[in-house]
């Protein structure tokens, strides 16, 4: 009989609420979601209090929740970041979560919290500029107040004088208000009522004033004894995604093993764009709130985890109006990771890749040789999306509810056993191979590639922001459809069955169909492709 989990996404974007419900289906359980309408959408928060009501009802046919706090607390991320919410209202819809653990004491409960960005929601052209100078301010704040750095009064006064009043002191009430609620579950996962709590850092750098927000909540994790049952690292969107990977384990009573291993050793000290530590520190943060065991060694590995890190000092500038590009450096060395996944697949072993060599798109570099080498398909995760936090949950999640549907078939083959046939495996199978190459036209094809094509048509024709694009939303979703058509027919032959040279391995994937590409936001950041595939 299937686990059933019930969830409460961080709004309405299809990384939030699409990418959840695809990793469900992979591991072979059933997911339960308010309905979209009750998330929000953009600058229209969600319902805290049907969301509340929605919760308390779930909560009695399933077998564990995962919940993001700021959904039910705020309305969603973007309203997460203003202080139009009141401390009081957002305790009280939060007061689901103890009523939840009142009436069913043995039931898990596992809570994401975002820990807010360092700077504002750019939620149009205005807005933008100002996203940028409130980031420089509270960058320039936290080196002239905790680093004492001299010589800084000056410009501070000059980047604070650029920003309204009005939105300086929404930015610092709205954290004030978010650290609050912050320590509320904090409190609540040393009461019991918490299972596990992921406080995950938004859009970072190593200055900022997050950083004293940081120490201020480690040390109180500290004084109220859940080390072990809460962490603080990078990401956002991801966050009920790998509390998802978490409660599949749990609920199995099985860990996955999982082997990282790293492009480059210099690679694991980059400090990614948007974040404010290294990789590998990131990557072992990743996986332990996924509820996954760090193993040594490959061969004692249920899963290798293969990170396609950053150079450093080499990176695209996290543009995304820009055409997105490859390093194209030989000190890049694709081809190990590459092939090292190669051999690795061919012993039987489970890789997935964590692309996270440059921010918000694939490696296209990569990506070209793991397509042209057939081995994408052969996948147990694949991520490249926005930042490196945001990769690292989606792959590792998705690869471990690979993995753990895998263990529990007979002998714990990653591939079908001879008594085992597509069709009676097919909820799961197509799940995996229709999110993989999703994760592949929305990554690779529209982030890498199209995204940036978009916008600087938008800028040259159109008198609107890609930001937000008011009336014009028609027009530019339908030149994206078109776009992201014509790659996606000239890409189906690297992906599907047919003619294959001597030795190869045979091709999962028989065929595949677009089946869904729209803009879900009134703006060009994010897209939602959805493929679907026919097995061999």
């Amino acid at each position: 009989m299937r686990h059933r989990i019930a969830l409460v996404p961080l709004d309405s974007r299809p990384c939030c609420q699409w990418f959840p419900r695809k990793i469900a289906e992979i591991a072979d359980v059933d997911l339960h979601m308010p309905p979209i309408e009750m998330l929000g959408k953009f600058m229209t928060p969600g319902h805290c209090e049907s969301i509340h009501g929605w919760l308390l009802e779930a909560a009695d046919s399933v077998d564990g929740l995962v919940v993001a706090a700021d959904q039910l607390a705020f309305g969603g991320l973007i309203a997460s970041r203003t202080n139009e919410r009141a401390l009081e209202q957002a305790r009280e819809t939060l007061e689901a979560l103890r009523a939840v653990k009142a009436k069913y004491p043995s039931k898990p409960l596992f809570v994401s919290s975002v820990l807010m960005r360092i700077t504002i929601t750019g939620r149009n052209a205005e807005y933008v500029k100002y996203k940028h100078l409130v980031q420089r301010y509270s960058e320039l704040s936290d080196r002239h107040l905790r680093l004492k750095e001299p010589g800084l009064e000056q410009e501070i006064l000059h980047v604070k004088a650029q920003i309204p009043n009005e939105i300086l002191l929404d930015f610092f009430q709205a954290r004030e208000r978010n650290m609050c609620i912050h320590k509320l579950l904090i409190d609540w996962t040393a009461e019991g009522i918490i299972d596990y709590l992921s406080i995950t850092q938004e859009d970072a750098s190593p200055v900022g004033v997050h950083i004293k927000e940081q120490w201020e909540l480690q040390r109180y994790i500290y004084d109220r004894h859940v080390q072990a049952k809460t962490m603080i690292y990078p990401g956002a969107d991801e966050g009920t995604q790998t509390l998802l990977a978490r409660m599949v384990q749990r609920l199995n009573r099985r860990k996955a093993k999982v082997f990282p291993r790293f492009t480059s050793e210099a690679g694991k000290q980059v400090i990614p764009e948007f974040e404010d530590r290294p990789l590998e520190e990131t990557v072992k943060a990743h996986l332990l709130a996924a509820g996954a065991v760090i193993v040594d060694s490959p061969l004692e590995a249920d899963l290798i985890l293969a990170v396609n890190s950053p150079l450093n000092n080499i990176h695209n500038g996290g543009s995304e109006t820009e055409p997105v590009n490859a390093l194209f450096n030989p000190r890049h060395l694709i081809t190990d990771l590459a092939e090292n996944a190669r051999y690795h697949l061919e012993q039987g072993r489970r890789v997935a890749i964590a692309d996270v060599a440059l921010p918000n798109a694939s490696d296209i570099e990569l990506v070209r040789y793991l397509l042209d080498e057939r081995l994408f398909t052969r996948l147990s995760g694949y991520a490249g999306w926005n930042t490196a936090g945001n990769s690292l949950g989606t792959c590792i999640s998705h690869a471990i509810a690979r993995t753990m549907y895998e263990l529990q078939r007979p002998g714990g083959a990653p591939t079908l056993p001879a008594n085992e046939t597509v069709d009676n495996a097919s909820r799961p199978e197509k799940a995996h191979y229709s999110f993989l190459i999703s994760r592949l036209m929305d990554e690779w094809g529209y982030q890498a590639q199209i995204r940036g094509e978009a916008n600087r048509w938008i800028e040259a024709n159109l008198s609107v922001s890609p930001w937000d694009l008011e009336t014009e939303y028609d027009q530019v979703n339908a030149r994206i459809i078109q776009r992201i058509k014509e790659l996606f027919e000239a890409t189906k032959p690297l992906i599907c069955a047919g003619d294959r040279g001597v030795g190869e391995i045979p091709a999962a994937i028989r065929d595949a169909e677009l089946v869904l590409v729209q803009l879900p936001w009134n703006r060009t950041f994010e897209l939602d492709v959805r493929v679907d595939v026919e097995l061999v």
